[in-house]
């Protein structure tokens, strides 16, 4: 049976480029736009429950927008997986980062424009593009926009190494793309926080860049990775 070529949108390349934007999104948001996730909305949700709480209900809804934006966005990513899953010149995978990568340089251009609230909003309905897109590396399940499901993998592979249960190669090949994904997360964040606060706003451009850098390798490897 011939082997079917795995395609580069699946692999750890793309896992941690894109981990490294969920947390250099997340980190952005948060020094720059009162304490809010882009992508990470276990959060909002966490500190929307939190000011509710406390009765600080003008600062909630800070938090609701961008997790109403987020579910549209996935809404949206959805659709886009549904038309436009078939072979073609232009994947799925790849309209989802290009309608992340528009969109974030949308909202770049119009910074110092608009409210910071529509900002953070922007950016969690694009990058719930990048989180609905892509779920799976190496044929398991994964998350680039939080870490909590990455290292329940990394633990409990670490464990399966440790007492010799299940496949000893399964093992470990998730627990070394699990650990990276949730590094890469946590170093994305690291750069964002640095580039913010010597540049500020215009550190959102950071993120672009890693976006360009992953749809070029992915139209690279659509064209059989040719030149």
């Amino acid at each position: 049976m011939k082997n079917v070529r795995q395609p580069i949108y699946e692999t750890l390349l793309i896992g941690t480029l894109l981990a490294g934007v969920g947390g250099y999104l997340d980190a952005y948001t948060y020094i720059l736009h009162n304490e809010v996730f882009a992508s990470l909305q276990s959060g909002n949700v966490i500190l929307l429950g939190l000011n509710l709480a406390n009765g600080h209900f003008a600062k909630a809804i800070t938090y609701i927008i961008p997790i109403f934006c987020f579910t549209l966005g996935a809404g949206l990513a959805n659709l886009v997986e549904q038309f436009f899953h078939r072979p073609g010149a232009v994947i799925w995978q790849e309209l989802s980062i290009i309608a992340e990568l528009v969109g974030i340089l949308i909202i770049d251009l119009f910074i110092g424009f608009i409210p910071g609230s529509f900002i953070t909003s922007g950016l969690s309905l694009f990058a719930a593009f990048q989180v609905h897109t892509f779920r799976v590396m190496n044929n398991h399940p994964y998350n680039t926009t939080m870490t909590t499901g990455n290292l329940r993998t990394v633990g409990a592979a670490s464990l399966n190494l440790l007492f010799r249960r299940g496949k000893l190669t399964t093992n470990w090949i998730l627990l070394r793309d699990s650990f990276w994904v949730a590094a890469s997360f946590g170093i994305g964040a690291f750069i964002s926080t640095k580039l913010t606060n010597a540049i500020g706003p215009q550190a959102l451009l950071g993120s672009v860049l890693i976006l360009i850098v992953v749809l070029i390798l992915m139209i690279w490897d659509q064209r059989g990775g040719t030149a």
